[in-house]
């Protein structure tokens, strides 16, 4: 689904943010109960209720949910700020220092950052039968809240690997056979988060080596190859349906399974070996100028009702037990089997942040990139 395409009217707004040099998006949508007039303007008054939420996932991907709440709450504008997790997060401390008003509700994909905000005094608690029904990994003291589960997966090029008659790797270790003996054929043509700029990309090597003990191994043919690294996850995808990569590692399985619907020629893989699964994680921050409503959104989306639209419409799994599968769900996660590997909320969490360890991680990827140990 487009914007173009949406019943929905909304006003795209580039801002600079005080707190960051960074672009954010913000999209406004008006009151279900108020909608048809023309101009936005005059349709979102000044006294209308507004849930305001800062959030990481592409509007495209969030909107399905944003739409399904205007629905369940037809006199409530919504206003959606795109921003990236470090910006995210930067705007959070400053508005609570600043004695500002900030956002109803912070939606990240950097569940460490996020962690991080709850831990320090920066959530607010919240306590509703939506948060009653989740699984007791996913909230911490009632004001840090999972909302979805999202794969780490192999993505690939389905006609590279057909013309050369060759089996997509299903595991790690079929992954590091299959580049120590044909490097020449795969040379710059792997791609993967670069770990040093990309939050998820860390997180999900991180994971991988507490799991899977040759994985510097993998790194260092990935440094043979020649590896490209992004920290963007749409750029990758876009590179290996045009065949100019063959096969992206650890790439977010939400976004690739809704790109590969639309390109046939991508193909998906949840490792055999292990799954490694992130969430994003949602707060309510202490200075929200509306934290009512920025509850009521979250208990929407933590609904069976929300839960469903971010499956069926977003594509990201849902973290409840007792929604069903849906129609489009090509990666089904055994919720409870042993291949899944998780990021529990809590403070757990925060390790992810020590300086000294993180510096010992990225030289250590730096070093088997180059192939100096």
């Amino acid at each position: 689904m487009t914007l173009r395409s949406t019943i929905i009217t909304c006003l795209v707004v580039a801002a600079f943010f005080h707190t960051s040099t960074g672009r954010a998006e913000i999209f406004q949508f008006p009151p279900l109960s108020q909608a048809g007039n023309a101009g936005l303007a005059e349709i979102i008054a000044p006294d209308t209720p507004k849930v305001i939420i800062y959030g990481s996932a592409d509007i495209e991907a969030f909107q399905p949910a944003i739409d399904g709440f205007r629905h369940h709450a037809p006199q409530v504008a919504v206003e959606y700020h795109q921003l990236q997790t470090l910006e995210m997060y930067d705007r959070v401390l400053a508005e609570s220092g600043d004695g500002e008003l900030a956002a109803d509700l912070v939606i990240s994909s950097s569940m460490d950052l996020q962690m991080k905000l709850a831990n320090d005094g920066y959530a607010r608690p919240h306590d509703s039968n939506e948060i009653a029904a989740l699984p007791k990994w996913a909230s911490w003291r009632n004001e840090a809240f999972a909302i979805t589960q999202e794969p780490a997966v192999i993505v690939y090029n389905r006609r590279f690997f057909r013309d050369h008659n060759l089996t997509p790797p299903t595991t790690r270790n079929a992954l590091l056979n299959m580049l120590s003996q044909q490097a020449d054929l795969f040379e710059e043509r792997i791609i993967t988060y670069d770990v040093e700029r990309s939050g998820v990309g860390f997180l999900f090597l991180a994971r991988d080596e507490r799991h899977y003990d040759p994985i510097w191994d993998l790194i260092r043919e990935f440094g043979k190859v020649r590896v490209k690294l992004f920290s963007n996850t749409s750029p990758m995808l876009e590179k290996i349906a045009e065949g100019q990569v063959v096969l992206g590692y650890n790439l977010l399985g939400s976004y690739a399974e809704t790109f590969s619907h639309r390109n046939p020629n991508v193909g998906v893989i949840l490792p055999d070996d292990y799954i490694v699964v992130y969430s994003r994680i949602a707060i309510i921050p202490r200075s929200a100028r509306n934290p009512d409503l920025g509850g009521q959104f979250l208990d929407y989306i933590l609904s069976v009702e929300g839960q469903e639209i971010l499956q069926n419409d977003g594509n990201f799994s849902p973290v409840r037990s007792d929604v069903p599968s849906g129609p489009n769900m090509t990666i089904q996660l055994d919720r409870h089997g042993e291949r899944v590997r998780s990021f529990p909320v809590g403070p757990g969490l925060l390790v992810y942040l020590d300086q000294a360890k993180r510096e010992r991680f990225i030289t250590r990827w730096q070093d088997s990139l180059m192939g100096r140990r």
